[in-house]
């Protein structure tokens, strides 16, 4: 049975960095999903098997308002900005591990970053 938890945006910032810290160097893969359907997102240009995790940063509303995820081996290849995030939840597996974030925007898009095994 697969669990879901919202995140507490007080709390972006450092859960992100531990995330980042935990899954770097996993594949990764981003899907951006509006209200009703998906939507077609061409600067969303990861392979289909993934790309390495590199970062994942939180600049709260001071400081910009988004949530970056950024991917390569040692060097930044690609960034996907989610501005204005208004929610963050994380999905754990079966065995409570986490399979993928799911980030809300202002304006209802979702984006679901999945931890490819």
């Amino acid at each position: 049975m697969s669990k879901r938890k919202q995140i507490d945006q007080e709390h972006w910032s450092e859960y992100l960095g531990e995330v980042a810290r935990e899954k770097r160097g996993w594949l990764v893969g981003v899907e951006v999903v509006g209200r009703n359907e998906v939507l077609s997102k061409p600067e969303v240009d990861l392979p289909a098997m993934g790309s390495p995790l590199l970062a994942l940063e939180y600049d709260p509303a001071t400081k910009g308002n988004a949530i970056t995820l950024s991917v390569g081996e040692e060097t930044v290849d690609y960034e996907h900005v989610v501005d204005a995030p208004v929610e963050l939840v994380e999905n754990l597996d079966a065995r409570g591990r986490l399979s993928s974030l799911e980030i809300l925007d202002q304006n209802g898009v979702c984006t679901r970053l999945n931890f490819i095994d």
